[in-house]
């Protein structure tokens, strides 16, 4: 059986080697430390000279620190640096969501002038197809060119109308770009400006129905009988065949002799054998001869209406009694008169005129 007493001695023997070795160590880190230490207050204890020399200075300037100051000067500008850096950038990221925002707003300043100008156009031609529409509603052409001179009508889009792009941009502003605003505006420009050109020629040819309507002459010039009709006859002065340009109205003297379309008197004075003459020219190629009368109540350049009375009935020139010689000239030449004298509208006189053989 072993010793008690000579088991524990190895036990011992180990702590009191273990005890010694963490002694050494920590010892050794001491040293170390204060080693690390001296040659850290060392090397911050260097000193550091930078001399600036000015080109045209004659003393020069020497600024000494030590290299501590210099290494807490570093992590300074350093962290200086990087607030300033962090700063600029958040600045800059402000700025740019500023001016995104006013490119934005821009953006949609114009687009909304766009769809204004658009909103315009559609107006128009909403009035125009009102005014079509009516005109339509007539029930024949001579109601159309016979109408009043100016139609009332009332355009204007609809409430729904009128929100409809507004609401596309309001619901969808991020998502539509800008070349599909401005094609749908273009598009609706387009249609706007083909419909306004339709609208234009239609009423510019309704323009030209009413003037050469009010321009045709219709309708016997003075109250009376005819007494000598359009073509050859025998000449009651002369006693042989003669082409006679006009048609004799007869009646007692002074009868009103009223204008049978609206015109502008281009001669009013006595000519030879008609006497005292008054001419009135339409245009659209149309003139009227007014002979022999006994006073003239209009002179040349005078603006006349259809029905208005220009002159008394009377036998000046070569007559045989109290009438009116009426011609009617159409591109410088006479042509019958009966036809317009016997219809009540323009759309009559084609008719009359073809079942006359176009009288001569």
């Amino acid at each position: 059986m072993k010793d008690p007493e000579n088991h524990e001695i190895p036990v011992i023997s180990s702590l009191i080697r273990f005890t010694r070795s963490v002694r050494d160590l920590w010892h050794g880190w001491t040293r170390l430390r204060r080693s690390m230490r001296g040659r850290l207050r060392q090397v911050l204890g260097h000193k550091l000279t930078v001399m600036i020399v000015p080109h045209n200075a004659i003393r020069r300037v020497n600024l000494q620190f030590t290299f501590s100051f210099a290494f807490f000067l570093t992590l300074f500008s350093i962290g200086l640096f990087s607030w300033a850096s962090l700063t600029v950038m958040s600045n800059m990221d402000y700025w740019g969501m500023r001016t995104d925002h006013e490119i934005m707003k821009l953006k949609v300043e114009y687009f909304a002038n766009e769809i204004r100008k658009s909103r315009e156009i559609i107006d128009r031609v909403r009035e125009a197809d009102t005014q079509l529409r009516e005109m339509l509603g007539m029930k024949n052409r001579q109601a159309i060119i016979e109408g009043p001179s100016s139609l009332n009508g009332e355009g204007g889009p609809e409430p729904f109308d009128q929100s409809i792009l507004q609401k596309a941009l309001e619901d969808k502003l991020w998502d539509i770009s800008e070349g599909e605003i401005l094609s749908v505006s273009r598009i609706i420009q387009k249609e706007s400006r083909d419909r306004m050109k339709s609208y234009k020629e239609l009423s510019e040819f309704i323009a030209y129905q009413r003037g050469l309507s009010r321009s045709t002459p219709i309708g016997w010039p003075a109250l009376g009988r005819a007494t000598s009709h359009f073509g050859r006859r025998i000449s009651p002065f002369f006693g042989r065949p003669q082409f006679h340009t006009g048609i004799d109205i007869a009646e007692r003297a002074g009868t009103p002799v009223r204008a049978t379309a609206d015109g502008t008197v281009a001669l009013a004075r006595w000519e030879g054998g008609y006497g005292r003459l008054v001419i009135v020219d339409h245009g659209y190629g149309y003139s009227t001869f007014y002979a022999h009368n006994s006073k003239i109540l209009v002179k040349s350049g005078d603006k006349v209406r259809r029905g208005q009375i220009i002159s008394s009935m009377g036998s000046t020139g070569s007559t045989t009694g109290s009438h009116v010689h009426y011609e009617i000239w159409q591109n410088g030449r006479a042509i019958n008169p009966w036809a317009f004298m016997a219809a009540r509208t323009v759309e009559e006189i084609s008719s009359r005129r073809i079942r006359q053989g176009r009288g001569g």
